[in-house]
């Protein structure tokens, strides 16, 4: 499964996954050199859930409605 978002709308997904998962570190959440997959299986690794889920969840956060 492939997640939707684009750069435009990390910023507020960002926000959402730091408020639901403290232990998520800025670092965590830096979308820099690498892919959007790969930035995702990093953060679903940290919170132990599988990268379908976190894609799942990160959906329901309703960000396409904020561009």
């Amino acid at each position: 499964m492939e997640a939707k978002f684009d750069m435009h709308q990390w910023g507020y997904i960002r926000d959402k996954l730091k408020s639901k998962y403290p232990e998520l570190s800025d670092a965590d959440l830096y979308w820099g050199r690498v892919n959007r997959e790969d930035m995702l299986k990093m953060i679903s690794t940290k919170l132990g859930k599988s990268n379908k889920d976190l894609i799942d969840e990160i959906e329901s956060f309703e960000y396409l409605t904020r561009q």
